[in-house]
């Protein structure tokens, strides 16, 4: 009767413990990305979508919108928050009158922008997610 090796028996030892090591790796992975996409949320607070009319005043175009709390805030459109993306232009305003979809910070309803801020963030917190569940998931596979 030969004696057959871990190897030879299936996942044995040596397959148990890389499942062990690469759920570990996965978990922590997914718990770090998830705690990564939290801490930029609260450092740079909340934002939020809102519609405002453009409008001109002394040749110079501004937007008005209401905030969280029904306040009146008007901004020129050169104020907008620039991109992240080197060299691109601030697009050209929208004739007056005319809706445009913008987002505010809630700290500061002055500070907007046209591009929804820090969307890398829920990617992040996705992956992150996935990465856990797979993670975890990974510890329950028989070894």
């Amino acid at each position: 009767m030969a004696v057959r090796s871990a190897a030879q028996r299936g996942t044995g030892q040596g397959g148990a413990v890389v499942i062990e090591v690469v759920g570990s790796a996965l978990t922590a992975l997914g718990l770090g990305l998830l705690v990564a996409a939290l801490v930029i949320r609260l450092v740079y607070g909340s934002w939020t979508r809102t519609q405002a009319i453009t409008f001109e005043h002394e040749g110079h175009p501004y937007l008005r919108w209401h905030d969280h709390r029904y306040r009146i805030v008007e901004a020129l459109w050169s104020s907008c928050v620039r991109r992240r993306r080197r060299g691109t232009p601030v697009p050209a305003p929208l004739a007056p009158g005319e809706d445009v979809t913008i987002f505010y910070s809630a700290r500061n309803p002055g500070h907007w922008s046209l591009e929804e801020p820090y969307r890398g963030t829920r990617i992040l917190a996705v992956v992150g997610l996935a990465c856990f569940i797979g993670g975890a998931l990974l510890g329950f596979l028989p070894g």
